[in-house]
């Protein structure tokens, strides 16, 4: 039976622990905006998964294997002319030499663990599972339970909640504080964090740094985050952060003046004193809204309600 769907609509957690109870055997292919990835599954059990972007696979080259980075950049280009394209030489790559003997199974763990949890953060994309044998193209690969990972990335998902409270865009820049003081809290600092603090220049966003670090994603935020309750370093907003979110206040404004025209002058709140960003931005929104709801028709709540909403979405 094949199963098919929209990302949006049915979590690819649904997807996977439905696979994995009923115990298919056959490829998962996912295709977001910009990338398509295969999970090869056998007896509900995932053996191997394939994506055609490269960036995790070269951290982990960089991060894990003795191999020189300008020597798996002329591989992918070898692989790029001849293919036309970049998706599949992760399968090439495992099944070169370029893997050490002894270090196959470390590296194979982890890059199946780092690449399901990239994957299983995205919320926009396709799935479609054909029911059939998997190609030998993947026999090099040991099964792999899919509850520890589902259960690792629902962790991490609480853990990012707890941090985006903090931490308000990846387009912030962490500043290095130069002379801390007050009672705060004590840091180990590992040859890892050493390395992502390396790279806090004043200048960099977070963005950029989870580019240049040979950390995943999740590990570089975590680690600012820690960084951040620390004292070690700050948050400042990019220069284009403060005058976007200007825009977003002078389009609420515009919203309520055309939903309510002259009613929009009595909403209590202080447009000046909104700080610009999205925290308080989502507060501001808010309170708009119960006022609204309170003291205005319901329809037109509802109206603005919508409004309002889409235009945060958009920060």
């Amino acid at each position: 039976m094949d199963v098919k769907g929209n990302i949006t609509n049915l979590e690819l957690f649904d997807v996977l622990r439905f696979l994995e109870i009923s115990k298919k055997t056959g490829v998962l292919n996912l295709r977001f905006e910009n990338f398509a990835s295969k999970l090869f599954i056998k007896d509900g059990m995932l053996y191997f998964l394939s994506i055609s972007d490269n960036s995790i696979l070269e951290k982990l080259v960089m991060k894990l294997l003795n191999l020189d980075k300008q020597n798996y950049l002329q591989m992918l280009e070898k692989y790029r002319t001849y293919y036309k394209t970049t998706a599949g030489f992760d399968i090439y790559f495992f099944k070169s030499d370029a893997i050490p003997k002894g270090k196959e199974h470390e590296f194979t763990s982890n890059y199946i663990s780092e690449t399901l949890n990239y994957i299983l953060f995205l919320t926009n994309g396709e799935f479609a599972f054909d029911e059939k044998t998997l190609p030998d193209v993947i026999n090099f690969a040991s099964p792999m339970n899919f509850l520890p990972v589902l259960t690792g990335c629902k962790k991490r998902r609480d853990e990012l909640a707890v941090m985006t409270k903090v931490i308000p865009s990846k387009n912030y820049v962490p500043v290095v504080v130069p002379n801390r003081s007050g009672n705060l809290r004590p840091l180990s600092l590992t040859p890892a964090l050493w390395n992502i603090l390396s790279l806090v220049d004043g200048r960099r966003s977070i963005n950029q740094i989870i580019a240049l670090s040979i950390e995943n994603d999740f590990f570089v935020l975590k680690t600012i985050y820690n960084l951040l309750q620390s004292g070690y370093i700050e948050l400042e907003p990019p220069q284009n952060e403060g005058v976007k979110n200007t825009d977003v206040i002078n389009s609420i404004k515009k919203i309520l003046k055309e939903q309510l025209g002259n009613k929009a002058d009595k909403i209590p709140v202080n447009f000046n004193g909104i700080k610009l960003d999205k925290e308080s931005l989502t507060k501001a929104v808010q309170d708009i809204e119960r006022y609204v709801y309170m003291f205005i028709d319901d329809k037109k709540a509802a109206k603005i309600d919508y409004l309002l909403k889409q235009l945060l979405m958009g920060i």
